[in-house]
């Protein structure tokens, strides 16, 4: 049996209808995927800043100590020449 102009078309858009729902799910799925994806990206950009501050944070105590230990190098040195001093002086008045 042959279909009739209008059942062609009648088909046609029964199947064109169901390509467009298909569309539909799909891009609802992709949007839905996307939304996902923001999420964890927005995630993952607290957790680089959190460990930025960390490091920051971590290498300016890092400084600080290499300061401390400068200065108590120097306050060792500066004690060690007294020391000498004293022995060089010690030694010269016996």
């Amino acid at each position: 049996m042959q279909q009739t102009p209008q059942q062609a078309i009648e088909l046609r858009i029964e199947q064109l209808t169901g390509h467009l729902s298909e569309i539909r799910r799909n891009m609802e799925k992709i949007i839905a995927d996307n939304h996902r994806m923001r999420e964890v990206v927005r995630i993952a950009e607290s957790e680089l800043r959190k460990r930025r501050d960390q490091v920051q944070k971590l290498e300016s105590e890092l400084e600080g100590l290499q300061n401390n230990k400068l200065e108590a190098r120097a306050r060792v040195e500066h004690a060690m020449e007294k020391l000498d001093d004293l022995i060089s002086q010690q030694g010269d008045a016996s």
